[in-house]
């Protein structure tokens, strides 16, 4: 999907496998059978130029053996070699093992220290497209790519959704292609501070309900990245208060109670980067904060849920969506499961298409859940192969942010063919614009 000749970033779900792993456990599978091995064998191909007409001048592979589940190796394209670890900014590409498959991640947000980033996932690019390009920050029908566009991995939870700019707090350019602003959905978010308990109103746990109302801030009310909000402890629903955080550089940690900016280590409820949120629960916190989605205001969206520009750019939205805040008619949990705990994502882990029994594409592979479904696929009649797509690929930026790679996965080999348990021999190629 594309949007004024960019890309529209893969819905930001993390490849967790759960039907996947269900399946697995009820044939006998699971994180027993993960290899134990994570040695990786040396890269095959040595640095050579791609063409001399093309800011990507070196190329090469990465061939490893799939880590074990929960575990991961990690690849500096720039240095064409696998790191000893994953810490710092000299890696780009993160490789995780999961119940006999793996997830990939950049040197960014949640998942790296670095300033990484994918434009685009394995559903948004194919190999032959992408050895198309010329350089890595300018798309040949569009023109140059905004560095925003390589999204960082990040939390997913309640505040993330499917549009342009994976926010359920915002959308971007509801004017057409000459906006580029962004736009508060004017959602009411429900964030409990115990999401084992389902009660909302505040009685069995302290709940608040927030909305996002800008993302402008700084003088003349024109510089991004400085979102503000306004909140009640739905138990004093009659007190509204207010605030704006800059968090235009890094994540800023905000204390709804305090009413105050707080730490990564301190009490904190939910923080802010730029047009990113997470919770202070699941995988962003150590808390049990977690959120629900109260209301979506009517005559925001159509019938095909496009946003309706006329209702985003109406001046008096502040004025006429406070009352959500104290509305006793929100949604609410049924359940406390129902409480969205935060996860983590990346462009580079999008959602699975495909129904089971039939095979299950996962972007950079496809899974077959049964031995009929892999023979059909033209490979050995066994339950829970997986096959590189190869011609699946994405575009990165390094984990030091000036370098980026695009790449794609080739080949997936398996040391014992009719044994879906056996150890996986993973192959990636690349081209490098260092």
């Amino acid at each position: 999907m594309k949007k004024n000749g960019l890309f529209s970033a893969s819905t930001a779900g993390t490849v967790m496998l759960a039907l996947v792993t269900a399946v697995l456990a009820a044939c006998g599978g699971g994180g027993d059978d993960a290899p134990a091995t994570t040695t990786p064998t040396t890269p095959t191909t040595p640095t050579t130029p791609v063409t001399p007409t093309t800011a990507f001048t070196q190329s090469g592979t990465w061939t490893f053996t799939l880590p074990a589940n929960g575990t991961s190796v990690c690849y500096d394209f720039n240095a064409q070699a696998q790191t000893a670890d994953c810490t710092g900014t000299a890696w780009d590409l993160k490789v995780k093992g999961g119940n006999m498959t793996a997830s990939l991640w950049t040197n960014s947000g949640t998942s790296g220290t670095g300033a990484g980033g994918a434009f685009g996932g394995p559903f948004d690019h194919t190999w032959t497209e992408l050895q198309a390009w010329k350089n890595a920050t300018t798309d040949p029908v569009s023109g140059a790519i905004p560095s925003t566009l390589f999204f960082k991995d990040a939390a997913s939870g309640v505040f993330t959704s499917t549009n342009d700019i994976q926010s359920a707090a915002f959308e971007y350019g509801v004017g057409g292609a000459t906006d580029h602003l962004l736009y508060p959905t004017w959602r009411t978010f429900l964030i409990t501070t115990n999401s084992a308990v389902a009660d909302a109103t505040g009685a069995g746990a302290q709940v608040f309900a927030l909305q996002v109302t800008g993302y402008y801030g700084g003088a003349g009310g024109t510089t991004s990245g400085n979102p503000s909000f306004r909140w009640v402890d739905r138990a004093v629903p009659g007190t509204v208060r207010t605030a704006q955080v800059n968090a235009s550089a890094d994540w800023v940690y905000y204390d709804l109670n305090a009413g105050a900016v707080s730490t990564a280590t301190g009490t904190w409820h939910i923080a802010f980067n730029r047009y990113n949120f997470k919770l202070n629960g699941g995988e962003s916190g150590t808390g049990t904060v977690a959120g629900f989605v109260g209301r979506t205001p009517a005559g925001f969206y159509d019938t095909s849920n496009k946003p309706v520009a006329a209702k985003f750019t109406d001046a008096t939205n502040a004025t006429t969506r406070l009352a959500d805040l104290s509305d006793t008619t929100l949604s609410v949990p049924a359940t406390a499961s129902a409480w969205v705990k935060d996860a983590t994502a990346s462009s580079l882990n999008p959602k699975y298409t495909g129904t089971y029994p039939n095979a299950l594409n996962y972007g950079w592979f496809s899974y077959y859940p049964t031995a009929a479904a892999a023979t059909a696929a033209g490979l050995p009649a066994v339950a829970h192969l997986i096959a590189a797509n190869a011609a699946s690929a994405s575009l990165v930026r390094g984990g030091e942010g000036t370098t980026y790679a695009r790449f794609h996965v080739t080949q997936i080999q398996y040391a014992d063919p009719s044994n879906a348990s056996s150890a996986q021999t993973w192959t990636i190629q690349y081209d490098v614009q260092p």
